[in-house]
């Protein structure tokens, strides 16, 4: 995982601005736990062809560096772009991201003529271009995910995606996915990687890069046989578009240090039942990252990572008293999802002991813990699913046993993972009884150290011991951290 301080840095940079019967934008930023802020925003409430000669609106806050937000006042119907960039291994790319992404989509001529989705490629990709042409960056080992909604004029919403960043749409109530989150270990990701040349290992690229897209992270596109779009790591967003129909209520965009501990519906929840209860769209952004903020920095990486939120009230001619007003008098008559008053608290109250494996298991607590146990685990084979998940199976309980002998379990409280035996008994023992497995655990030598990683990306979580005891790869490992 990266590195942490010894107490978070829960300053918030929050900022709230309105496009008057468009857009009300609340969006916010915080460094937590990690060393330094490697983050930045872009929004921009009127992005015409060219871009904007007006003044700027007076009422915006001053940005954290390598940020940006513009508003020209006026009421006038445009294209708005709003963005985040997720940093690692230093906050340069993401910076140079936030401030310089805006006017380079603005002066495209595909932006020009209106091919927005034409625009959205060739600006990820020519972002990616002019930092390797620029000598400042040729050392420069950083890079970050970027993902980038554009609203236009004709009710358009395009999501341009690299990386595990992520958007959300709040339809109704419903989380509608407008971006997919880039893994090393997704199907696709992985057949791009191996024929640029590259490999996947403990679930990154490389071994080292735990997202398969982003702008920057030069030393994963070093096959100059091969386009920009085919390298190991591409800066080459996916593009989804959704066509507004009145029934959206709002737009999330945020870093995976969000994601993480928070699946997409959760976020929805969370948002439409504070709009509801006539909170600030600040606020909300700010409620959002502390629900996230680990209570210590043990939780190997979970709830750890530097946080932004943009969430965009999609006022469709309303003013933004008279939206919170309709989104309340739809989370009270039900209309759509039945939005739940509150989600389960992620950490508990007391530390989180979900720093490694030990005893009975690795136990994170909170719904949304399985987020990122689902992301661990993906990365091996295993998958399952949450109490969320469509299923037949009306039972709390899910167990899922592998080659490896893992068990998880989902309870009230949260989520369990257990070494098993071949009987599904916990613990793996010799003689099919637990008292008899647990009586030789308390003998039995210290487990062997999970390797760690220094590598850069997210999630930030070293692969679980009991996914490498036993195999070729797992001693391996093992040996290096000897």
């Amino acid at each position: 995982m990266g590195q942490t301080l010894s107490e978070p840095v829960t300053e918030k940079h929050t900022t709230v601005v309105l496009r008057e019967r468009q857009y009300w934008v609340g969006l916010s930023d915080m460094q937590g736990w990690r060393i330094s802020m490697e983050d930045s925003h872009s929004v921009h409430l009127y992005l015409p062809p060219g871009g904007s000669d007006a003044p700027p609106a007076e009422d915006i806050t001053e940005q954290p560096a390598g940020s940006t937000v513009t508003n020209d006042g006026k009421e006038e119907k445009g294209l708005a772009l709003f963005a985040v960039f997720d940093g690692h291994g230093g906050s340069t790319v993401a910076k140079f991201s936030g401030t310089t992404l805006h006017t380079r989509l603005a002066n495209l001529d595909s932006y020009k003529a209106g091919d927005y989705e034409t625009a959205l490629k060739q600006v990820f990709l020519k972002t990616d271009e002019d930092l390797r042409a620029d000598p400042t960056f040729f050392t420069d080992p950083s890079g970050c995910t970027a993902v980038v909604a554009l609203v236009t004029p004709d009710g358009r919403i395009f999501v341009a995606n690299a990386g595990d960043s992520r958007s959300v749409l709040g339809y109704k109530g419903e989380a509608k996915a407008m971006s997919n989150d880039h893994k090393p270990t997704n199907k696709e990701e992985t057949a791009r990687i191996t024929s640029a040349g590259g490999f996947v290992e403990f679930g990154r690229v490389n071994g080292n890069l735990a997202l398969s897209r982003a702008i920057g992270d030069f030393e994963f596109k070093q096959n100059f046989t091969l386009p920009p779009e085919q390298q190991i790591v591409t800066a080459d967003p996916e593009i989804l578009v959704h066509q507004i129909d009145s029934e959206e209520e709002f737009l999330v965009l945020a870093c995976d240090g969000i994601w993480d501990c928070l699946s997409s519906q959760q976020v929805v929840d969370i948002v439409r039942r504070a709009v509801a209860n006539g909170d600030d769209l600040g606020k909300i952004c700010e409620d959002l990252m502390v629900k996230c903020l680990a209570t210590d920095s043990e939780t190997g990486g979970i709830g750890c990572d530097n946080m932004t939120v943009v969430v965009v009230a999609l006022l469709g001619g309303r003013t933004h008293e008279e939206w919170q007003a309709w989104v309340k008098d739809r989370v009270d008559n039900k209309v759509g999802r039945d939005t739940p008053e509150s989600i389960p608290d992620i950490f508990g109250q007391a530390p989180p002991s979900v720093g490694g494996f030990s005893g009975g298991g690795f136990r994170i607590a909170g719904a949304g813990g399985l987020v990122n146990i689902a992301s661990i685990l993906g990365a091996s084979g295993i998958t399952f699913k949450t109490p969320d998940d469509d299923d037949d199976d009306d039972d709390d309980e899910m167990h899922v046993i592998n080659d490896g002998h893992l068990m998880v379990v989902d309870e009230e409280e949260g989520a369990r993972i257990h070494v098993v035996d071949e009987d599904g008994d916990v613990h793996v023992d010799s003689e099919d009884s637990d008292a008899t497995a647990n009586a030789a655990d308390a003998a039995a030598p210290a487990a062997r150290t999970a390797p760690t990683f220094s590598s850069i990306g997210s999630p930030t979580v070293p692969t679980p011991k009991p996914l490498q005891v036993g195999t070729e790869s797992g001693e391996e490992a093992d040996k290096a951290t000897k």
